[in-house]
């Protein structure tokens, strides 16, 4: 490369009259998800999606330390100390909101918990592209699926950055009118203590409502994968109900255990 060509770029940024700053955390968010986009776009023209991968395996994450567990990656700024800890705060599991707000694939909140994700299974994602699907905000939490064509989790993240990830498994075909879970855990107690539930829907299902404990959570359903958590004092991975509402507005209500695979 010429000389010339070598200072071009810092020959055009001197002409450039607006002032040089920093990325705001927000800017910075939506410039890596811009780039995974692009990026991921480009690999699926020339690489075909390998099956699947599934795990379950817990992962205490804090100033550096990794210590094994079971069933969830987790990741926190601190490792809980005391019987019961969670994998949030208590503050942050008392502004939960049974109906969560679905914010667009573009928003803060969006591009914030897919980089957390990412980054917390990066041994898993390895830097690769990147699109993610039932995002929802429930008070300070988001919650979204993640996916680069041969690795899918769930994550749970608040704006601190503590949370967990799940490597789940793919949608599975139902009949039309079922509900059907994949991966459901209870974490903590007390005021740190949540259930989460996540699975499958057949075509005709519009909305999954879960009663539990008093509660009524109202689950996120997209591309036929439905996704819902909530605090819970005494948590069981489950929910006392679940009441399966129909696209032609008919509604059925079963038990919470119903819904788990029979295998």
């Amino acid at each position: 490369m010429k000389d010339h060509e070598k200072n071009l770029p810092r020959l055009l940024a001197a002409l450039d009259a607006a002032p040089v700053r920093e990325l705001t955390e927000a800017e910075s968010n939506r410039k890596e998800h811009l780039l995974r986009t692009v990026m991921n776009s480009a690999a699926s023209t020339s690489q075909a999606a390998a099956p699947p991968r599934r795990r379950r395996a817990w992962l205490w994450v804090a100033a550096g330390a990794v210590t094994a567990a079971t069933a969830v990656a987790v990741v926190g700024q601190v490792v809980p100390s005391t019987p019961g800890s969670g994998v949030l705060p208590a503050a942050e599991l008392a502004s939960w909101t049974g109906t969560p707000s679905r914010p667009p694939a573009t928003s803060p909140e969006a591009a914030a918990a897919e980089k957390w994700c990412v980054k917390a299974l990066g041994s898993d994602y390895s830097g690769t592209s990147v699109s993610y699907a039932n995002l929802d905000v429930r008070g300070s939490v988001t919650s979204v699926v993640v996916t680069d064509g041969k690795t899918i989790s769930y994550c749970l993240t608040d704006k601190a950055g503590h949370g967990m990830a799940e490597v789940i498994g793919p949608v599975k075909k139902l009949p039309d009118n079922a509900v059907e879970v994949d991966s459901a855990g209870g974490h903590g107690e007390g005021s740190t203590g949540l259930n989460y539930m996540e699975g499958s829907v057949g075509s005709d299902v519009g909305a999954v409502t879960l009663h539990d404990g008093g509660r009524t959570i109202e689950a996120t359903i997209q591309n036929n994968r439905f996704t819902a958590w909530w605090p819970s004092a005494e948590p069981s991975g489950s929910a006392d109900k679940v009441d399966i509402t129909l696209k032609n507005g008919s509604t059925r209500t079963v038990t919470g255990d119903s819904v788990f695979p029979k295998d």
